[in-house]
């Protein structure tokens, strides 16, 4: 993935605008209202895993630098890069 390092400032809001989109162009490109990404953007809600995986592709961010910028935990959670080494075949 193209992300950029993930800092404390990443909110959903930032990521936003980082795409390039307003948060009009990136509920119209999600097919949702703009209250619903208005809602996510605030913490109100959180989106379903099929359309939280869409926003991280439309992102172009890994699920969990969304997930922080979300404002859930995601301490101990392995970075995408590190996981597939810790797997025993």
């Amino acid at each position: 993935m193209n992300e950029e390092i993930s800092t404390k400032e990443d909110t959903l809001k930032s990521l936003i605008e980082r795409a390039g989109y307003t948060q009009k162009q990136f509920a119209k490109e999600l097919n949702l209202s703009l209250s619903t990404v208005t809602f996510y953007i605030a913490g109100k809600k959180l989106p379903r895993v099929d359309r939280f995986l869409e926003m991280a592709r439309k992102l172009n961010v890994s699920p969990k630098t969304l997930a922080k910028s979300m404002g859930l935990d995601v301490r101990d959670i392995p970075n995408d890069k590190s996981y597939g080494r810790n797997l025993k075949k």
